[in-house]
């Protein structure tokens, strides 16, 4: 029965894969095919739309699972009966994990360093799909706030070169990412066009969230092969969709240095080598002035990391951690004293109309809109915050990069239920998708059995569909 069930799943994953991979190939050769009611691709975006309803449960899952872990724990110390069912689960899981192949080294992941360049190169290559003539023939910008981006560069190749920095410090979206405005002014400098140089950039900031994501699953996780497919996952995720649609340059380069960032944490907190720390403080100060509320949030989730650590450990991460914190703070201030850029504690002051009781009364609406609404809809994708929330069950909750997730999450959840639909979708942007997705996949890969053919079947379909929601959404774009 076994067999017969297990040679059934083979050829409904094979039957999924071909589909995905018809789909995958009528949009690249013919993109208007997304359109093309009765296509391959048109029936993969019909089958994400009717997924759609199940993405605001998916990710309510996804942020407030840890509540629920610990209202468990609670209650353990409370009640026999509940104590029981726990350890009854958790000898159940026990034994699923022993049955399971997840010692098996999966042929599909031997060359992790190769995937890795691979899903940089297809990355590039969705960076430059937008501008793809056969697709946008007229050159028309793509991205909501890209124009703004062009507009800045422009104002600082007019002025010279003191004058420019000034403006990436104070005048430029008020001072708030001088970073990637100075990166994007040198390079114009150099004879490329503002329009050009702002429009291309997604051909490296891709390649380089598949590169980060890299670095910081396998420093938190040791495992080159969920590394290898969080750089795939990386590619398809919201940072690179949302962050072509909607032009968020900055913020997507804030993530790559948070990855960065984090995966040297990692590092430090393993070798407790004081050289390492200058490197992490200049990472957090780029970070700041990269995207400040990105900052913040990277730098919550260290906190929170720290203090969760036991003996001399969490003494040396919460100090290190206070470090960073109040060195970005002086550093942001200075900032506005010297040039007069806006302050992170100037705009949290804004923040009023938009944070509070009320929005949370409005929590249920606030994120169907979120997820639904903006950015045509292209956070509601269910597979991917699906995979998310169940990782969270799937990995065993120890360990410094399990850890790390879980404080993300918990320091994302806390304020999103106060938030108004917009600002929660940045908070969705931030959180460790990818990563999550990574870790799940290869979960599912290991726990199936049917050997090779099947976990490379499991994971052709991931990465197929996400691969199809990734095209799709930059021709939508």
């Amino acid at each position: 029965m076994r067999v017969r069930i297990g040679g059934v799943l083979d050829d409904a994953l094979a039957l999924m894969a071909i589909f995905e991979t018809i789909a995958i190939g009528q949009l690249v050769l013919y993109p208007f095919s997304f359109y093309t009611v009765g296509s391959f691709a048109w029936y993969q975006a019909q089958a994400f739309r009717w997924l759609v309803p199940l993405s605001p449960l998916m990710l309510v899952l996804l942020l407030y699972s840890w509540v629920a872990i610990l209202a468990l724990s609670a209650s353990r110390r409370r009640s026999v009966r509940i104590n029981s069912f726990v350890r009854a689960f958790s000898q159940t899981v026990k034994r699923l994990d022993t049955q399971g192949s997840s010692a098996e080294k999966f042929v599909v992941l031997q060359h992790p360093r190769l995937l890795l360049i691979i899903a940089m190169a297809v990355a590039a290559l969705l960076g430059v799909l937008p501008y793809w003539p056969g697709l946008n023939p007229g050159g028309s910008i793509v991205g909501t706030d890209t124009s703004s981006y062009i507009n800045w560069t422009t104002q600082m190749l007019v002025r010279p070169f003191p004058q420019a920095i000034s403006y990436a410090f104070s005048q430029g979206d008020s001072g708030f990412r001088p970073l990637p405005l100075i990166i994007f002014y040198s390079i114009a400098s150099l004879g490329v066009s503002p329009q050009i140089t702002v429009e291309f950039s997604p051909i490296i900031l891709g390649p380089l969230l598949s590169l980060s994501l890299f670095f910081f699953v396998k420093a938190g996780f040791g495992n080159k092969g969920a590394a290898a497919i969080s750089a795939f996952a990386g590619c398809f995720s919201f940072n690179l969709t949302v962050g072509i649609w909607a032009g968020y340059l900055a913020n997507w380069m804030a993530m790559i240095i948070a990855y960065f960032f984090l995966a040297g944490f990692f590092l430090f907190e393993r070798s407790r080598q004081r050289n390492l720390f200058p490197p992490l403080f200049l990472l957090s100060l780029a970070l700041l002035l990269t995207h400040p509320w990105t900052w913040a949030m990277i730098l919550a989730t260290t906190f929170v990391y720290a203090i969760m650590g036991s003996g001399d450990q969490r003494r040396l991460l919460t100090v290190s951690s206070v470090i960073l914190i109040l060195g970005g703070m002086v550093v942001d201030f200075t900032k506005n004293l010297v040039t007069g850029g806006a302050t992170l504690a100037a705009d949290l002051g804004t923040k009023a109309p938009v944070f509070g009781i009320l929005q949370f009364w409005m929590f249920w609406p606030n994120l169907w809109t979120a997820l639904t609404v903006f950015y045509d809809g292209l956070l509601g994708n269910a597979v991917l915050l699906g995979l998310g929330a169940l990782s969270f069950a799937a990995i065993k909750l120890r360990g410094g990069g399990a850890r790390m997730l879980s404080s993300w999450v918990a320091c994302t959840s806390v304020p999103f239920a106060l938030l108004n639909a917009f600002h929660q979708t940045r908070l969705i942007y931030d959180l460790p998708i990818p990563a999550l997705v990574a870790l799940e996949t290869l979960w599912l890969m290991s726990r199936a059995g049917g050997g090779n053919l099947r976990a490379a079947l499991i994971l052709l379909v991931i990465l197929l569909s996400s691969a199809n929601y990734a095209v799709g959404s930059i021709i939508q774009a």
